[in-house]
């Protein structure tokens, strides 16, 4: 393929392979490439947050911004909270203006935008951004789990409610409103909602992106990836074995038999939930009205929280997570002190001797 797109968007559930994907066009010549705008602490992470150590060969998130902060005058943290679900019709008028803004800051490159906040918005983004070709990027649902719990205590990790890096119980509480099973009471496992969120996620990306990416089948299985790249963007023989190295297989997480069953069951039952409810066959291709008149039996018996209380819970976990992002940069500033105040000692010593 000879002519680039005007632009394109990266979509994904956190862990994917969203950022490696990024990462790839990042350092590719012609693009400009944003990480994340959707973050609702973008302005603080920018300023605060470091690549993690298992996002190999990432040296800077946050560069594109750097570049052009002008972006500023139209970022919304509520865009990481509101109107998770949108569909081809809905109107989110200041979002579709701060994504042009981005579009229009990357001339003359070609912007590539990558969201971990828009993969249940992809009938919306494909209705006002037409032009656009979409990448998703998808991950087997235990190895998803996995990375995306894995920094949590062992005897917190599966409890839905407990922090995370990820902001499952925010997802849950914000799409509670028009999807109110993500609250529900009845398989209080991370991993129920976790899965929910994937497949619901996997559900519009089939109908709605242009390319699917299986982080685990087609980049660290074989490197199919570059072949399925090449039919959105040109590569040459060089940047194809660039882009092949930058591919680092993880740790394999061992799951033992007593998890793997647990985990299996309630997969089953997120499954035989989305069926019933309709969304399996329907989710991203039709409008939820019609979905939901087509299975009233299940809808109806859904009931969730108001409005107001989801909001007061929302502002509640915003507040903390903004505090664990300047809390964790506080302990990341004072680990580079001790880091250089060890070596200055170790210099006088050699000098002393």
């Amino acid at each position: 393929m000879s002519d680039k797109p005007p632009v394109i968007f990266i979509s994904g559930r956190f862990r994917s392979g969203s950022s490696f994907l990024w990462q790839l066009f990042d350092q590719l010549p012609g693009f400009c490439a944003w990480y994340e705008p959707l973050h609702p602490q973008l302005l603080a992470a920018i300023e605060h947050t470091k690549p993690k150590t298992d996002h190999v060969g990432i040296t800077d998130y946050w560069s594109a911004y750097r570049q052009h902060p002008e972006f500023q005058s139209h970022y919304q943290a509520t865009f990481a909270t509101e109107q998770l679900y949108l569909e081809a019709t809905d109107q989110a008028p200041e979002l579709q203006q701060y994504i042009e803004r981005l579009i229009a800051l990357s001339a003359p490159e070609v912007p590539v935008l990558q969201f971990n906040r828009m993969d249940l918005r992809l009938s919306w983004l494909k209705s006002h951004f037409p032009q656009a070709t979409v990448i998703h990027t998808e991950r087997n649902p235990l190895q998803l789990y996995h990375s995306q719990r894995k920094h949590i205590p062992e005897p917190q990790r599966h409890q839905p409610a407990y922090w995370d890096a990820y902001e499952l119980m925010p997802w849950c509480l914000s799409l509670s409103e028009t999807f109110p099973f993500l609250l529900s009471t009845e398989h209080e496992h991370a991993f129920f909602r976790c899965y929910l969120l994937q497949r619901m996620s996997s559900l519009c990306a089939a109908s709605q992106a242009d390319l699917v990416i299986n982080l685990d089948q087609d980049v660290f299985e074989k490197p199919a990836f570059i072949r399925q790249l090449m039919s959105v963007v040109s590569l040459t023989s060089e940047q194809q074995k660039q882009l092949k190295a930058k591919v680092h297989l993880p740790e394999i997480p061992v799951f033992d038999e007593q998890l793997t069953d647990t985990l299996s069951s309630l997969m089953t039952a997120a499954d035989l939930l989305l069926t019933a409810s309709g969304l399996a066959g329907h989710l991203g291709q039709k409008p939820l009205s019609y979905i939901k008149q087509s299975h009233p039996q299940f809808w109806q018996s859904q009931s969730g929280i108001s409005h107001s209380e989801v909001q007061r819970l929302l502002a509640q976990m915003n507040s903390y997570q903004s505090e664990m992002t300047r809390i964790l940069a506080e302990n990341e500033d004072l680990k580079n002190q001790l880091e250089a105040l060890t070596i200055q000692q170790v210099k006088d010593t050699d000098h002393h001797e």
